[in-house]
């Protein structure tokens, strides 16, 4: 009896096995005789920026002036292709494309970011998206973001730039500002000379404050705010024209 127990539900499980297979194959039949009815474009960009809208994205997806999706099978259309096409425009960070058994193509597109832009004399400004990438400026739309400027700028080529040491410990202080809601509200430009000194110019007071390196930032903003909880309710906002946080354990106002 065991034995016959043990074959019925062999015999069960290969029924399965070939119901799966049979259902997977009739759905890649009916995907193979599907042809391509619509392209529906999805730009999720945050609610904060702009840079492209449905019209730019279909423009990339149709880079072969002789390449027409509408009416052609989906065994002919290169998802992946699609993909690479978007995804190699700077403002996007990210792009899916599938399709369903309603004749579309569907294109998922994410947005890069700004969280703050380089001011270049004599030359384009750039963002810094949110994941450390240079982003080129748009004449179709401006992001109000924290301003960098300085000599550093001068010093290296924009394109290595994620390479450098300074670089990286100068997008940990813009992601800090940027993900606090305090500084990135009262911090309005910041300036970094040849060598990394930072100086950060606030959106109201008239001081200036002399962060120094980009580095031990949590420290450093803990006695700023203390500056500003404790020293300028006190002396008032205009009293200093410059604050250094630069020393361990000092506040230094002139």
């Amino acid at each position: 009896m065991k034995f016959l127990h043990n074959i019925k539900k062999d015999i069960k499980l290969a029924t399965m096995v070939i119901l799966a297979f049979s259902a997977l194959a009739f759905v890649e039949k009916r995907y193979g005789d599907k042809v391509c009815q619509e392209i529906s474009i999805l730009v999720y960009d945050n609610g904060t920026n702009y840079f492209l809208e449905k019209e730019d994205v279909y423009q990339l997806i149709s880079a072969d002036k002789n390449e027409f999706l509408i009416g052609s099978s989906y065994q002919t259309i290169n998802l992946k292709t699609i993909e690479n096409r978007i995804r190699s425009n700077k403002y996007v960070a990210d792009a899916e494309a599938y399709t369903n058994l309603r004749g579309q193509v569907i294109v998922d597109v994410i947005l890069n970011i700004p969280i703050a832009r380089i001011l270049l004399d004599g030359s384009k400004d750039f963002y810094i998206c949110q994941s450390g990438e240079i982003m080129p400026t748009s004449d179709k739309y401006t992001s109000r973001v924290l301003l960098i400027s300085g000599e550093y700028f001068k010093n290296i080529p924009l394109d290595n730039m994620q390479n450098d040491s300074v670089y990286q410990k100068l997008f940990n202080l813009v992601r800090y500002v940027y993900h606090d809601e305090f500084w990135k509200a009262q911090i309005a430009q910041i300036d970094i000379d040849r060598s990394g000194y930072v100086t950060l110019y606030p959106q109201v007071t008239k001081q200036y404050i002399e962060f120094g390196e980009p580095v031990s930032i949590d420290q450093k903003f803990l006695k700023l705010k203390a500056y500003y909880k404790k020293i300028l309710p006190y002396k008032g906002w205009n009293h200093y024209t410059k604050v250094n946080v630069e020393y361990k354990d000092q506040i230094v106002c002139e």
